[in-house]
């Protein structure tokens, strides 16, 4: 493990080539390795808590002692389980999301910020989840029956709903906003937008270097809250070319209707997995000896149940989602015509993010949701090839 800090490559010249750094590569595997033990550690414990709550006998316990009405009981117990979680995670995340990230060059946040946006997230997940785990006890107490239907129809509307307002009051919370002044760049990619037949209402950068080195691009929001955003860690190293590369990416999903495929797709994965989820939960809280849908001592087990089966089905959703993103760079390189862009601009990307090339296949069919940069470099090559076939 490396004693001192690694800082980030310099700029390179955005008329020269930029190669895969070796030494940034090997540090991103074991960048990769630390937080995926300590992930592992993390999810051991978590598991063990969870099996001694459940069955165990100490979640009948704790709700013994909470107040009489289901949903306020099922709210109050919600509030005491994820401050327990969050102090027990909290040296996890502290390590893995702090020093890690310092030490590896990937953070520029102080101490006092890391803590900041620790508790702002806690804070937004208290007031997010306590009234959606009333309305889950509540719709659970009326409609016995069919309560996994409306709860599956009403985390259809706060999703999209979120979609709407992330852009507006959520990411601005952590990461402020400001519009592109007028320029070169700010002019291409309008033109780009025109070209294309996107409508956006406005280009943004997103200061994402207050808080780390990465860049990143990406088409936010639906409707009034569309914009394109631009991280501040990519504006000052890379070429317009190679941004509007970037773009072209994104806007693909746009183009190809990708946010409601992958909507869809999610919608149907949480609709099995809440019917599948009832039932299992039906069976373990009789064996267990829960008073039914409303004892708010099954949170903990409902919880476990349904997050277990996300994760049974996540690699599916990974793989369908990297699909999407190989036809987003398709889409790109065909809009561009410009496959040493994309070449450039894919090794910036990695270089700079301390990004895997080329990680574990099991890794990559579990958790990767884009093709790694290997499969991105032979893609544009392949293209650059075909062209150059058909230009002879």
């Amino acid at each position: 493990m490396p004693e001192e800090e690694l800082v980030l490559p310099p700029e390179d010249n955005l008329n020269s080539s930029p190669k895969l750094d070796t030494q940034r590569q090997q540090k991103a595997r074991e960048y990769g390795r630390i937080e995926r033990r300590f992930t592992y550690i993390q999810a051991f414990i978590i598991a063990a808590a969870a099996l001694v709550l459940i069955f165990g006998g100490l979640s009948a316990s704790v709700a013994a002692h909470l107040v009489s009405h289901p949903v306020w009981a099922a709210v109050i117990y919600f509030l005491l389980l994820a401050v327990v979680y969050e102090i027990s995670s909290l040296p996890f995340g502290y390590y893995t999301g702090y020093v890690l990230a310092k030490r590896y060059g990937t953070s520029r946040q102080t101490r006092r910020a890391f803590f900041a946006d620790t508790a702002k997230s806690f804070l937004i997940m208290l007031v997010l989840g306590a009234p959606l785990v009333a309305a889950v006890y509540a719709v659970m107490g009326a409609w016995p029956d069919i309560w996994w239907l409306l709860v599956w129809l009403g985390f259809l509307a706060v999703s999209l709903g979120m979609t709407f307002i992330a852009p507006v009051w959520l990411i601005p919370l952590f990461y402020p906003m400001k519009p592109l002044e007028d320029g070169q760049l700010k002019g291409s990619l309008l033109e780009l937008c025109r070209r294309i037949g996107v409508y956006v209402r406005g280009i943004y950068v997103i200061e994402l270097s207050k808080r780390g080195t990465a860049a990143n691009a990406a088409l936010m929001g639906l409707g009034r809250t569309r914009r394109i955003v631009l991280s501040d860690t990519m504006i000052d190293r890379y070429s317009i070319p190679e941004i509007e590369v970037v773009l072209s990416h994104e806007i693909a999903h746009q183009q190809h209707n990708d946010m409601l495929r992958l909507f869809s797709l999610q919608a149907a994965v949480l609709f099995g997995v809440l019917a599948a989820g009832g039932l299992i939960f039906s069976y373990l809280g009789d064996a267990v000896g829960y008073n039914g849908l409303t004892d708010p001592a099954g949170l903990p087990l409902m919880g476990s149940i349904l997050f277990l089966l996300l994760m049974a089905v996540s690699p599916l959703i990974s793989l369908f989602t990297r699909r999407l993103e190989k036809q987003a760079d398709e889409f790109a390189l065909n809009i561009s015509n410009n496959p040493s862009a994309f070449r450039t601009a894919m090794t910036r990307l990695t270089n700079q993010n301390l990004a895997e090339a080329e990680p574990s296949n099991w890794l990559e069919r579990l958790t990767q949701d884009h093709p790694n940069y290997t499969q991105r470099i032979r893609l544009a090559d392949e293209f650059e090839k075909r062209h150059s076939v058909d230009r002879g």
